[in-house]
């Protein structure tokens, strides 16, 4: 069994091909259902945020494994494999595992140490549980990712300062017009990123922000936290354009809530508009990109201000490294091993169960013992066996993080006629280590 990552990020991929690949809430129940069928793969996690699509898994066959899910993005996208080829990333064993401590870290997002992935890591992980994906491994593995993630933050303030996806457009924004004061601002989406937005802007001193959503509840719900947020009908969001300085969009359509066709109909090219995307995929229909007056920016442009926020975080991310480093050793001695941990229960067993029928005979010899003399002998007996196993048990482990293991355990297990355990059995109570 080997851990491996196949996917699309946003630093070798752009956002017209991330957006290909994205997962919506639908297609990724079918997603799993289909990995779920496939022959290599054993575990798998779907990570899908605005800049990656990625399936951490665990396969039988590196080499087989990886192909298997590069096939499965090609067929479940219906892409041509040259159109996408170029831009996967392929992580397996060690490499892989660093991944996944590096993505809840933060320090393998477009702003370091930004907050967001590590609760959509832990929801991810969550849902392919939900769904019977995981077993031992990536279930272990997660959990120690979390909990690297939640220690660096806590050590090396590495999130202090940092910005959102949202904070940075705020700022991009702030760039553009100097004052934000006097601007009036639409607001499509109601999610988290437009949260973050909003307040970062009523913040800057924006008095004028409007925000639509298909549900109006979650509006409505905004309108009265914030003084200055007003609802609008999400068929009236076209009406805004005319009347607003920036429009900031960020839902989950999976297709264009701004399209150009009816755009125009409704933008008056006297006014300046800058408008920022920050949905993946996109919500804004590109071509509005080449009007005359708009400012269209989208999630990869937002890397100059996320570039000038990076200098101020780059000690804290060595020693965020530093601990990533020591936490990988850690678990991939816990997976190197994974073969000897049943002989080693199986010996314990065994041993425990000898030394019972052993005693029982004995003692029967010395009925004449009152009860706490027996008692006494069975703890001493008991006590010294585990001793003797202590370092044979220690030898194993240190066997199985050499990475021999399954020689060891197969060698113990003729030594001591361990007939019902397997030095290829993969432990399913990940409580060892």
């Amino acid at each position: 069994m080997d851990v491996i990552v196949v996917g699309l990020n946003y630093k070798k991929a752009p956002i017209h091909v991330r957006e290909q690949v994205s997962f919506t809430k639908n297609t990724r129940i079918r997603a799993y259902e289909t990995i779920n069928r496939t022959h290599f793969i054993q575990e798998c996690v779907i990570i899908s945020t605005c800049n990656r699509s990625e399936i951490i898994a665990v396969t039988k066959d590196i080499n087989k494994g990886i192909e298997e899910l590069k096939r499965f993005y090609q067929s479940f996208f219906d892409l041509h494999r040259k159109a996408i080829e170029s831009y996967f990333i392929t992580l397996s064993s060690d490499d892989a595992v660093k991944h996944v401590f590096n993505v809840a870290a933060g320090l393998d997002s477009l702003v370091l140490g930004e907050d967001q992935i590590l609760g959509q890591l832990r929801d991810a992980h969550l849902y392919s549980m939900e769904r019977k994906s995981t077993g031992p491994i990536l279930n272990k593995l997660f959990r120690e990712a979390i909990t690297t993630a939640k220690k660096i933050k806590r050590r090396t303030k590495i999130s202090e300062g940092s910005l959102s996806i949202s904070t940075i457009a705020v700022k991009f924004i702030e760039k553009k017009f100097k004052d934000l004061k006097s601007k009036k601002v639409l607001v499509i989406g109601v999610g988290k990123m437009s949260r973050i937005a909003i307040e970062n802007l009523i913040y800057k001193g924006t008095k004028e922000i409007y925000v639509t959503n298909r549900t109006k509840g979650h509006s409505v719900d905004l309108s009265k936290r914030y003084k200055e947020v007003g609802v609008i009908d999400f068929k009236d969001r076209y009406k805004m354009i005319s009347y607003v300085d920036i429009i900031i969009s960020s839902t989950s359509a999976p297709h264009y809530v701004l399209s150009k066709e009816k755009f125009l109909k409704s933008y008056d090219s006297k006014n300046e508009l800058c408008i920022i995307d920050i949905a993946l995929p996109r919500d804004v229909d590109p071509e509005i990109k080449r009007v005359d007056g708009v400012c269209l920016y989208e999630l990869d442009e937002l890397k100059s201000v996320a570039e000038e926020n990076l200098k101020s975080r780059l000690i804290a991310a060595k020693i965020a490294s530093q601990i990533i480093i020591e936490d990988c050793i850690k678990f991939e001695n816990w997976y190197n091993c994974l073969p000897v941990f049943p002989i080693i229960k199986e010996l314990e067993e065994y041993s425990s169960s000898m030394v019972d029928k052993e005693l029982d005979d004995f003692l029967r010899k010395f009925n004449h013992l009152e009860e706490k003399d027996q008692n006494q002998i069975r703890l001493f007996t008991k006590s010294l066996v585990k001793k003797i196993l202590k370092g044979p048990l220690h030898e194993l482990k240190r066997a199985g993080e050499d990475r021999q293991g399954e020689l060891y355990a197969k060698i113990t297990k003729e030594l001591f006629g361990l007939l019902d355990a397997s030095c290829k059995k993969v432990p399913y109570k990940d409580s060892q280590g």
